[in-house]
Formats: structure tokens, sequence, C-alpha cells
């Protein structure tokens, strides 16, 4: 799961010229968020735009995140809501302490009033505001589909100097509007069928507990599947499958030395194939690249990892298949 962001390229480099401060009302309508998986009150004035990246890299999921930014005069405020793809567990607010504390994130929440059947915690943050992206507020949420979404609020150095305590005040009452969307996760055991470009026709086949999502990049497309396991966990299986003309093994790109990547002999769709098997960090890696069975200019690669044992991510990538 996305670890939460203290500082880094949130912000941005474009400054808008605006009036002189002063908080800012709420919009009147509310704005889905995460895919429609959460609405909140933006800022009148705040635009949802997706974060800058590489020209080679996909968009991020509208299922994964949802960008929000407002400019008033040099300060940039931005809310940044993440789905957590994590269950609440029994206790949320152990969970949410859980989490943070595995970040080295020191904080004190307090309870949301959000409406059933969202439960809510929020903590204002601690800074000196000299960062480029300032983390000042943030909000888990637990769903009621049993999962949990975080929304948090940045301000550079500039909008910090002028009146952190006002764009705080703000990131409050946009966390203490959110309510549940028209979206749920679908964690039942089913058949995953494909959205992306080119892969309309392929189905993987997980067991309970796992979702799915899908991010398009400009000229190939991710389908990602993970195991909703409680927020805060030491472990969150995943796999990913790519579809596109232009794949590399991530154990080239992660520099792991060949001589340290084991070959697993097995499937993948349909035909026989060696797994790549390696370990950074702690976290076990398994993919594997195959021609598409459609479109002989794509290619198939699928990727997938745990702290572990691999072999029931194996399992569920062989059932990738051609739907019929």
């Amino acid at each position: 799961m996305p670890k939460l962001l203290l500082r880094g390229p949130i912000i941005g480099l474009v400054v808008h010229t605006m009036t002189a401060h002063a908080e800012p009302k709420l919009a009147t309508t509310p704005t889905a968020v995460l895919a429609e998986h959460l609405t909140l009150s933006l800022a009148q004035g705040m635009r949802i735009e997706a974060r800058g990246h590489s020209i080679m890299a996909a968009d991020a999921s509208t299922e994964h995140e949802t960008r929000g930014v407002l400019d008033v005069g040099k300060g940039r405020f931005v809310m940044m809501a993440y789905e957590l793809f994590a269950a609440p567990g029994a206790d949320f607010k152990a969970s949410v302490d859980a989490n943070l504390k595995a970040q080295g994130v020191t904080a004190t929440l307090e309870s949301l009033a959000v409406p059933a059947p969202l439960v809510g915690f929020g903590a204002a943050m601690t800074t000196t505001g000299k960062d480029d992206a300032n983390l000042i507020y943030m909000a888990y949420i637990a769903s009621g589909d049993r999962s949990v979404q975080l929304i948090a609020f940045y301000v550079n150095p500039d909008g910090f100097a002028a009146d952190a305590a006002g764009f705080t005040a703000l990131a409050k009452k946009m966390a203490a509007s959110i309510r549940a969307g028209k979206r749920a996760l679908d964690v039942k055991a089913k058949d995953h069928k494909f959205r992306g470009a080119g892969s309309d026709k392929l189905v993987v086949s997980a067991p309970d507990g796992w979702v799915s999502s899908t991010q398009d990049g400009p000229d190939f497309s991710v389908y990602h599947l993970r195991k909703m396991v409680d927020l805060g966990a030491s472990d969150s299986p995943s796999c990913g499958i790519y579809i596109g003309g232009h794949p590399s093994f991530q154990h080239t790109q992660a520099g792991v030395p060949d001589a340290k990547v084991t070959q697993v002999a097995g499937k993948l769709l349909g035909a026989a194939t060696s797994w790549h098997e390696w370990t950074n960090g702690g976290r076990t890696m398994t993919e594997a690249i195959v021609e598409h069975p459609l479109q002989k200019s794509l290619r198939v690669h699928v990727f997938c990892s745990a702290h572990g044992d691999l072999t029931p991510l194996r399992k569920i990538a062989e059932t990738l298949r051609v739907e019929k």
C-alpha cells in the first residue's frame, strides 16, 4: 500500500498569482474522488488535476488517487486522496496508528464526524513549513465496503508562511464534508475482466479478498490485483499485468544481478514459460513476459510480489486467459 507522503513533488513548480489570502468557502456541490468511491466539497477555486510525471510513464489511475490544487497568491494548497487497498481491521483506530508508526509518523488522531457507513479519524501535523510539500492535515476513512482511503493536505512554504492555521482549518472543513460515493470495491471471488486497450478479451480469476483496478498509459495498460489486508499489516500481496509493446523485467530495472535471479518453470496464458524470481528489500518478486495471444505486436508482462511464498500469487497469475 502507498506510504504517506511527507514531502515530494506534489505541490509542483507552477504558481499562479491570485488575490491575497482569505479563507475560501467550500463549493456547494460535492466532487467525486477516487472514481466515485468518495465525495467531498472542495474549496471554491480548487481544481482537480493529475500529478506530473515522466513522458513515458502512465497517469495515476483515478481509482488510485485524486489530486486537488488551490493557488492563493504565492501559496499552493493541495489535496491528495489515496485508495489504500486495505481493510480497516477489527479496530480501525489501532490499524491507523500501526500504519503511521510503521512509517515513522507521530500523530494524535481525533474522530471525524462523517456519516455512516463511513468512519473517520483526522490529525493535524506539526511541520517546519520548509519542504516543497508540507503535510498539514490528514484524514483516514473506513468505507462501508470495508476499505480504507487516505485524504492528505499539503501546503508549499509560501502558503505555510502566509497562513498555516487558515489552510489547516480549510483542510479540516474539507475532511468533514467527506461522504460515501456511488462506487464500492468488489472483493468477492470472481473473474476480473480487463478494460485496458488491447486487453478487453483477457480475464484472470482471483479468490475472495482481492480487488482489481486499471491504469492506462499512452500506449499500454496495467491491470492491478491486490489482496485486501488490514491497514498496517506487514504484507500486502499484489500482482500487476502490463500489456504493451515495450516491457522490461523489473529485476533489470532494479539493477538486480542475473546471478541473484532464479528461474522457475510455470505457465502463462496457457503456454510454458519461465518465471523470474528475486528478492529486493525483503520482498520476493516473480515475473514473466510472453507474447499477447491475440495481438502479436504486444507483450504481456505479469509481475507479483509478497513477503514469503509466491506460489499462491503464481496460481492466480496462471489463470490469465482469453475469455471464451
